[in-house]
């Protein structure tokens, strides 16, 4: 049997095994059964970086795929709205005998309608949102006389345009849910969504859109998707080492995979079987890029209190009180509590019991141990 190494440590990139998502994939797909009634025809996936949002989306557009649906996949980042008048008339043109599109230097022309793909003003925007509506009113309608639909998924909803991704959920309120059209979407966010797009009263849509948190998982499932393609290659890893190595990736799914490959790697033999040893060597290797493919990112986005904040939960070698870190910081206790909850929507520390809070992720101690001797050198 070939023992190439079954792990894949990159985003956006499909594990070996899908596990511990089977519930949210059957909801969904019992929506686009049910119709645009249901809660879960359109929906947000919520997670922190590494979560596996993206491996997400695209199990759902095979799902769609397989159930004979239409797929179309974007990001979310500008120009939001002209690609996707452009992908949907190109949609349409392919399921009626409509004319060829005709391509100008701007944009696009469907239907005798100019479409600019980088519009410089919200009156643009609006225009644009209003030739989108229509071509997926048209898309919509052709679709359900076929017995099928239109799936839409959304990656990277924060690095969207505010009014862009509130004007697209609004298109999307009048032909899903005014006209009832098969036309579902996914989107997938950072928790800070929370506090930015999904903020304010013109975001009404959205904020309605069922909300699903793409977590951590928990320690059987974490087991099953180290194990599982480990002996699917003909290999094995020893009782202890998978326990040390199912601790070590703190339940995400990119941490997953990010210590499989690289324990895989550091054995000279897994068919042997994968040691302790092998996957101590991993975990070193796995938690270095871990900090600069994800921690990287957090820190930058963090205030310069929420980084005092976390740099003073590196004193402790656990779970830290919040007292004691409003101590360090010399503020009160409400004033650090303010930050606190900051910290727990973006993901980046959790709950540890009644006044008392933890990384999210263990690894996430010793780099961020780093930047306060960074600062020190």
């Amino acid at each position: 049997m070939a023992v190439g190494n079954p792990f894949v440590p990159s985003f956006g990139t499909s594990p070996p095994l899908l596990a511990g998502r089977d519930d949210l994939l059957a909801d969904i797909g019992d929506a686009l059964a049910a119709g645009p009634g249901h809660p879960d025809y359109t929906t947000l996936l919520i997670g922190v970086r590494g979560s596996g949002k993206t491996v997400v989306l695209d199990a759902l557009e095979d799902l769609a795929n397989r159930r004979g649906w239409v797929t179309l996949a974007e990001d979310a980042s500008p120009p939001l709205i002209g690609r996707l008048t452009k992908a949907a008339s190109e949609l349409l043109d392919g399921l009626e005998d409509a004319p060829r599109i005709r391509r100008r230097v701007s944009g696009v022309r469907f239907a005798g309608v100019g479409v600019d793909l980088e519009p410089e003003t919200g009156s643009d925007i609006s225009s644009i949102s209003l030739d989108l509506r229509r071509l997926l009113s048209r898309l919509g309608g052709l679709l359900a006389n076929k017995g099928t639909g239109l799936l839409i998924t959304l990656d990277e909803l924060n690095s969207g345009k505010l009014e862009e991704v509130r004007e697209f959920g609004n298109v999307l309120q009048h032909v899903t849910r005014r006209e009832q059209n098969p036309i579902a979407l996914v989107g997938a966010a950072l928790p800070q969504i929370e506090d930015t797009i999904l903020a304010g009263p013109t975001a009404t849509f959205l904020q309605r859109c069922s909300r699903y948190d793409i977590g951590r998982l928990d320690t059987a499932t974490t087991s099953l998707a180290l194990s599982e393609p480990i002996s699917q290659r003909g290999a094995t890893i020893d009782r202890q080492a998978l326990v040390a190595a199912v601790e070590a990736t703190s339940g995400y799914p990119f941490m997953i995979q990010l210590v499989g490959f690289h324990t895989w790697k550091a054995s000279r033999n897994p068919v042997a079987g994968i040691t302790t040893a092998d996957v101590t060597s991993g975990v070193a290797e796995a938690e270095d890029r871990l900090g600069r493919l994800v921690f990287t990112h957090m820190w930058g986005e963090r205030s310069a209190v929420d980084k005092k904040f976390l740099l003073a939960m590196t004193v402790d070698e656990g779970r830290s009180r919040l007292t004691s870190i409003a101590e360090r910081l010399g503020v009160g206790t409400n004033y650090a509590g303010v930050y606190r909850r900051r910290l727990i929507s973006a993901g980046v520390i959790v709950s540890a019991g009644r006044g008392f809070v933890d990384f999210s992720h263990r690894a996430a101690r010793r780099w961020i141990r780093g930047k306060r001797q960074d600062d020190q050198t």
